[in-house]
Formats: C-alpha cells, structure tokens, sequence
C-alpha cells in the first residue's frame, strides 16, 4: 500500500518508538545519570549498598530538576540531589607504603640541606 507524504512525515514525527513510552525514557535516562555519578563519585569502585541507593535517589532527582519546569521545584529536587551526594562514605583512602614515606623524608632533608647552603 502506498502512504501519502503526510503519513510518512506523520510516522517520522512519533516522539516514541514501539516498545518505549515515558517510563522508559525515563528509565533509561536515571540509570545513564547513575552510570556518570557513580564514575564520578566511585570511579575505583568501593560502594556500598546504601551509597548506590543513595547516588540512584539522587540521580532521579536531578532528571526531575532538568525536566522540571517549575523554578521552586527544580531547586528543591537540586537540593535534595546534593544533600544525597554530601551523605555519600568517603571511599578507603590508599594507605602509604612505608618505603613513600621513606622517599619523602629523603625528599624533604634533600631539600632542607639545599635551603641551608644557600
């Protein structure tokens, strides 16, 4: 069957494809947020259950800000995401071998004595 130029152009305009609707996107969309924050906050891993629900909560606040067209509501969904991120844990810091503490010690006599002939 032949369509006419209007329903071609018509089917082109569909804001979703088979199978997708508002949810999805949505979705899609929070876990692709996730994915950025947890690279940015975890980028050697080390999360715990609560800090990916946390960072997920978080994420889905901020897809709220961007889509939001409400001002006062779009602040409060930044907010909310923020105060999530501040309550994160520290990932373990790397502990230092004791030979880089020797090294710095051997750095920082090198460069006091150099300090004292000048």
């Amino acid at each position: 069957m032949l369509e006419s130029g209007l329903e071609k152009r018509l089917v082109n305009l569909r804001p979703y494809k088979p199978g997708q609707n508002r949810h999805t996107t949505k979705r899609d969309r929070i876990a692709a947020k996730l994915d950025e924050l947890t690279a940015e906050y975890f980028p050697a891993g080390g999360m715990t259950v609560m800090d990916n629900n946390r960072l997920r909560l978080a994420a889905a606040h901020y897809i709220d800000a961007e889509t939001c067209r409400d001002p006062v509501i779009r602040q409060r969904a930044t907010r909310t995401a923020e105060y999530l991120l501040c309550k994160l844990s520290k990932p373990p810091s790397a502990v230092r071998s004791p030979a880089a503490d020797q090294a710095a010690l051997a750095l920082e006599l090198v460069l006091n004595k150099s300090q004292d002939g000048v």
